[in-house]
């Protein structure tokens, strides 16, 4: 919680002590500064000028999302999760619905041609056997 110290004279009345700790763990909950400020008891401005509140900010956040993505990870790998590891596919492996790949070369994928020469060989073994009955 932001304290607050008396100042005699002109000027500002209030200065303000995060803990930035606190600070951390807020914005490891994804948190935005504008919650933060209003948990500390001090507006958005205030949280905004002080850069080791910024730097804390920065550090929750990832060490936040660091968290989320080691969960999403166990649970497409440990419990075997199929639409964690569907979105874990599309998102980090650029892979799609369609079996093509999401860059400029638009490769199709092996088994869609694959699956083509399969049916090619099938029907061409079709037409052979055909052949060789009417004989």
């Amino acid at each position: 919680m932001a304290q607050e110290q008396d100042k005699k004279g002109p000027g500002r009345p209030k200065v303000h002590v995060f803990d930035y700790e606190q600070i951390v763990r807020m914005a490891e909950l994804q948190c935005s500064r504008k919650e933060i400020a209003h948990i500390l008891g001090c507006s958005d401005d205030t949280v905004k000028r002080d850069p080791k509140a910024l730097d804390a900010i920065e550090m929750g956040k990832a060490h936040g999302k660091m968290k989320l993505r080691r969960a999403m990870f166990r649970n497409a790998c440990e419990n075997n999760s199929a639409p964690v590891q569907i979105f874990l596919a599309k998102n980090l492996l650029g892979m799609s619905d369609d079996g093509m790949r999401n860059d400029e070369s638009n490769v199709p994928l092996p088994w869609n041609e694959a699956k083509e020469e399969k049916n090619a060989t099938d029907e061409a073994t079709t037409d052979d056997s055909e052949q060789q009955e009417q004989v």
